[in-house]
């Protein structure tokens, strides 16, 4: 189930409200924030209570972490990390000025949507290019509409693209290869102009610090770049490897067979 909550925090001296806003999808195990509403006279320090009436809230989901974008800049930063916070990674989201119609292009290879054929190549150049401390944050896809893939002239995947659409804009996430055999800007510009139902939509595009070339080649296309933000995780369930409670040796082709029952015991009735 879709789930959306705002919080409300009130301190016992003034009348003043904060207000924030989560959200968890249900395709995911990350909760989000939505946003913060602060009034200028308000305490920021109340910011922490609210904070945690939040992060209790996404306990109850089930989430696994809340996750927010917070810029550099703001005053609200040293309050997340009070609420328990950490830094991801860092990222700037650009809002495209230029034309809907593409242009003739000189990529030798095209964007297409994906299909289930191409999740095996996605899935590497995921890994290859995701920190692993971010890859449970920040999945392959969010999975909310079909995104779009590169494939160069080899037939070989090269970048992929993470489609979310709103009533506010179609924003973009993509993932290219350091190494792509085409010029990056190129290959942005012809990423925009081959979305799928924009419907005159504005598009943002995020780059990601793990991912600096993304952002010298949107320094050549008309793009407006919005405040540097900080991806920041409130861990809300450790993570530990689990450590086989049983060895079991291996009886044939080198592969592992068990010799008691995988049903928990209690599952049985006598």
């Amino acid at each position: 189930m879709e789930h959306k909550f705002t919080g409300v925090y009130e301190s016992e001296e003034s009348s003043i409200k904060i207000i924030g806003q989560i959200h968890q999808s249900i395709k995911l195990e990350t909760t989000h924030l939505s946003y913060l509403l602060l009034p200028p006279e308000s305490d920021p320090g109340d910011l922490v209570f609210l904070l945690e009436g939040l992060i209790r809230r996404a306990g109850k989901w089930g989430a696994k972490q809340l996750v927010a974008e917070i810029p550099l800049t703001s005053e609200l930063f040293t309050h997340f990390r009070k609420a328990g916070f950490s830094v991801l990674a860092k990222q700037q989201i650009y809002r495209w000025n230029g034309v809907q119609k593409a242009p003739k292009s000189a990529l030798e290879g095209s964007w297409r949507i994906w299909n289930c054929e191409d999740v095996s190549s996605m899935q590497s150049l995921y890994l290859t290019l995701v920190p692993p401390l971010i890859q449970p944050i920040e999945p392959l896809t969010r999975r909310e509409r079909l995104g779009l893939v590169y494939i160069d002239a080899h037939g070989n995947l090269q970048a992929y693209a993470d489609l979310v659409y709103g009533p506010a804009g179609a924003w973009v996430l993509p993932v290219i290869h350091p190494k792509v055999q085409a010029d990056s800007s190129d290959l942005l510009l012809q990423m925009v102009t081959n979305l799928p139902e924009r419907n005159g939509r504005p598009v943002y595009i995020t780059s990601r610090s793990y991912q600096p070339w993304i952002d010298q080649a949107l320094e050549n296309l008309p793009v407006s770049p919005g405040p540097e933000q900080a991806l920041m995780v409130r861990y809300l369930a450790l993570r530990q490897k689990a450590e086989e409670a049983y060895p079991f040796a291996s009886i044939e082709n080198g592969k592992t067979e068990p010799t008691i029952p995988l049903a928990p015991i209690q599952n049985h009735q006598d």
